[in-house]
């Protein structure tokens, strides 16, 4: 959970810097990037939720979090080679965040099952705040903030 919301901050908040700096993009059309990768994040549970009851979510998470791994492993190097435009990487990152965001919500309501029912809305919380809280920003911990 900790490795989504990591993947997850690092490129959503540094998104408009990267299409800034490698692809010249104007802020005017920053929308129009974000917006497919935020459809991805919304669709993945629900395209992909009644697998993880069919296949078994021990399968699925597992799957499901190799595939994102993976997706992030060859984007990171078409990109470093230079072979994705802005629409490349915008449908590279929305294809692994709709598998990633089914990933980490199956995750996310197997952990909260240890909990009786009463606490179930807070062990969420809490296991999504400690996941974030580990992927804050190297830099801003380093510089005392």
């Amino acid at each position: 959970m900790a490795s989504q919301a990591f993947f997850y901050n690092a490129i959503f908040f540094t998104y408009a810097l990267v299409l800034t700096s490698f692809y010249a993009c104007r802020r005017r059309a920053w929308a129009n990037f974000i917006f497919p990768f935020a459809v991805g994040n919304f669709l993945g549970p629900l395209v992909l939720g009644r697998l993880f009851d069919a296949v078994g979510r021990r399968v699925m998470i597992a799957c499901t979090y190799a595939a994102s791994g993976v997706g992030l492993f060859v984007t990171g190097y078409f990109f470093s080679q230079q072979m994705l435009s802005a629409v490349g990487l915008t449908v590279a990152w929305s294809a692994i965040f709709f598998v990633a965001s089914a990933a980490a919500s199956s995750a996310y309501l197997t952990v909260s099952e240890i909990f009786p029912l009463e606490m179930r809305a807070v062990s969420i919380s809490l296991f999504y705040a400690a996941g974030t809280a580990s992927a804050a920003s190297p830099a801003r911990r380093s510089s005392g903030r």
